[in-house]
């Protein structure tokens, strides 16, 4: 019986200790695989299609993270069909904090003095699942994003 408890007690701190640090590439956006889109209602039948091709998250051993997008953006007016446009890529970079199973990502100011809202997210063995904000044109749009941790990232 204590064999059993002391490796009963082994696992769990194991469980809950186990690092978070490493590189996580988005797998789906909203239950879709990538790449995938989402069409945002602007007004009047236009709406912003935004393509997601590829997300990344790094966290790093010092409490930093470094998220970074790839992604097709346009505004399509009502009754056109979407064009080509070039790909684009963006990125947020802060701090995180773990708890019990989530991660709290604090980003950085940007350049132009706007604060980001933190980003949670919860993780799940080797699955980070994260809410994010999509901020467009004055248009937001909540996404999840479920992230797989992957060593061949950085």
């Amino acid at each position: 019986m204590q064999r059993i408890l002391a490796v009963v007690l082994l696992a769990l701190h194991a469980s809950v200790a186990a690092p978070v640090e490493g590189s996580y590439l988005a797998r789906t956006m909203n239950g879709h695989p990538l790449p995938t889109e989402l069409r945002v209602p602007v007004m009047a039948g236009d709406y912003r299609l935004f393509r997601l091709e590829q997300a990344l998250l790094r966290l790093g051993h010092d409490g930093r993270f470094m998220l970074y997008f790839r992604y097709y953006h346009q505004l399509v007016r009502r009754g056109s069909k979407p064009t080509s446009t070039p790909v684009m890529s963006d990125s947020e970079s802060g701090t995180y904090t773990v708890h019990a199973g989530s991660i709290i990502l604090t980003p950085t100011r940007k350049r132009d003095g706007k604060t980001r809202p933190a980003i949670t997210a919860t993780v799940s063995g080797e699955d980070v699942k994260a809410g994010y904000l999509l901020e467009s044109g004055g248009t937001t749009q909540r996404i999840t994003l479920t992230l797989r941790r992957d060593a061949s990232y950085w």
